[in-house]
């Protein structure tokens, strides 16, 4: 019996998945930079094809269709959005005021928001209506964790009581995913973009002789 055929096989096998996944995440970047760069509708299988240099035949081989490829670049950047935020107030110690985790919180998603070179992250603004629908719950997984944070907050009596956290992180996080539309860093530096943004959602929201 010839042991070392299955090994073999099971190497190929291996090295087929991981250029096949190369592959896909060369697609879904090369579409992510023609939605962010061109707009939705210049970004067509045959745009992806040439960007990527591979034949039609074989970007079918890997995604049925470009909703396909939008709706997983979407919901790849909503988790990678979820990751560095969850991430930054996690390293934070478990004592840390609430208006310093909410900081972190909106830096974070800012930071990651108007970073050019994070295409992904900017693509859900510019998807039709249909589109975005198909990535909720993605989102409201996303949305969860500043749902949680909010709430914490109101328990711990820094927040005020009287804030709907539901509807207010959905105001919140849509305020926040807009900016890159209207940003202009020769207006007004990043940091302080940041730091104003931040100044106003506080004194909205937090206990009056906490938030200064």
């Amino acid at each position: 019996m010839d042991i070392a055929a299955p090994i073999v096989a099971e190497g190929g096998k291996t090295r087929r998945r991981k250029r096949d996944k190369a592959t896909r995440d060369e697609i879904l970047l090369a579409a992510a930079n023609l939605i962010v760069d061109k707009g939705f509708m210049a970004c067509t299988m045959r745009s992806i094809s040439e960007q990527v240099n591979i034949q039609a035949g074989s970007l079918y081989h890997h995604f049925a269709s470009k909703d396909e490829i939008v709706v997983e670049i979407m919901n790849s950047g909503t988790a990678m959005l979820l990751e560095q935020v969850r991430q930054s107030v996690e390293e934070l110690d478990p004592g840390t005021p609430f208006a310093r985790r909410l900081e972190i919180a909106m830096r974070t998603h800012l930071v990651c928001k108007l970073d050019r070179d994070l295409p992904f992250m900017r693509v859900y603004e510019q998807l039709m209506p249909v589109t975005k629908r198909q990535g909720r719950q993605m989102r409201r997984k996303y949305a969860e964790l500043w749902i949680d944070m909010i709430e914490q907050g109101k328990r711990s009596g820094e927040v005020r009581r009287d804030i709907d956290s539901v509807p207010f992180v959905s105001y919140l996080l849509s305020s926040l995913n807009s900016t890159p539309d209207w940003f202009s860093a020769e207006q007004l530096p990043r940091e302080e973009l940041i730091d104003m943004i931040q100044t106003v959602v506080e004194r909205g929201i937090l206990v009056q002789d906490l938030g200064g």
